[in-house]
């Protein structure tokens, strides 16, 4: 009972005000990295649950039109994600590739190259996996230095502790646990800052990854669909209008 007593009158304050400049500046950074910590935990939260709706939404959208010309009249209907903005790129890359085909005056039963609109789709992708991966190279850096600063925080505490106990000339346990005990607050803190990002860190990107995954799967469909309709005797609907492609990128169900 006395210990729990001892604990529950501690004066958490002076905790923070007695070690020093070194020390106030140190607790205070933990402080406002965990507060960062969180916030950053419950934007990624919050953001990648709305993506994986959004392109699950999109996914469904997509495999329910009736021609991709459809889907892309419906895109700016259709709320922002990361499946939507990678059709997007492939679409009107197709688009620009029928149309210098048709321009050069390319026979249409030629077979149809679709490594720009892979290049496309690849690049629209690596921009994506940049906004499913934002504000992670914080929970990162959090994670790794908020231990080492928690650290330094306590060894600048024991020294100035110690310090103290040689000009007071007692060696007592009364005389050092205070001081001890209040260099090891950075340590703590430190960790609590650490902890929640190691594992959000671990979490999102998980998350991020999946996300990245079925993206590729979606440039794959989309990239099998074009290929099938133009390489294997549907090419002669190419068209080279950006309204056109209704008829000439095949409906969905048919592919």
């Amino acid at each position: 009972m006395g210990d729990q007593t001892n604990l529950d009158t501690m004066n958490w304050l002076s905790v923070f005000t007695n070690g020093g400049p070194v020390g106030v500046a140190i607790l205070g950074l933990l402080v406002l990295l965990s507060i960062a910590t969180w916030a950053v935990v419950f934007e990624r939260w919050r953001a990648l649950r709305h993506f994986q709706n959004m392109s699950d939404d999109f996914m469904q959208e997509f495999w329910d039109s009736k021609s991709l010309s459809d889907l892309n009249g419906k895109l700016k209907d259709l709320e922002y994600s990361p499946a939507r903005e990678v059709f997007r790129s492939g679409y009107n890359e197709m688009v620009r590739v029928l149309q210098v085909r048709e321009k050069r005056g390319l026979s249409s039963t030629l077979p149809l190259s679709t490594d720009t609109v892979r290049r496309a789709l690849g690049k629209a992708r690596q921009l994506e996996e940049v906004q499913l991966s934002r504000n992670m190279t914080f929970l990162a850096v959090s994670a790794s230095a908020c231990p080492f600063i928690g650290l330094f925080g306590t060894v600048v505490g024991i020294i100035r502790a110690f310090h103290d106990i040689g000009l007071a000339g007692s060696s007592s346990l009364a005389a050092v646990a205070p001081g001890i005990s209040e260099a090891l607050v950075a340590t703590a803190l430190g960790l609590a800052a650490a902890i929640p990002a190691v594992i959000a860190f671990n979490f999102f990107n998980s998350k991020a990854r999946q996300q990245v995954l079925i993206l590729e799967g979606f440039s794959t469909d989309f990239l099998n669909i074009l290929e099938r309709h133009f390489n294997l005797g549907r090419s002669g609907e190419a068209v080279a209008t950006q309204s056109a492609p209704s008829s000439a990128l095949n409906t969905i169900s048919e592919a």
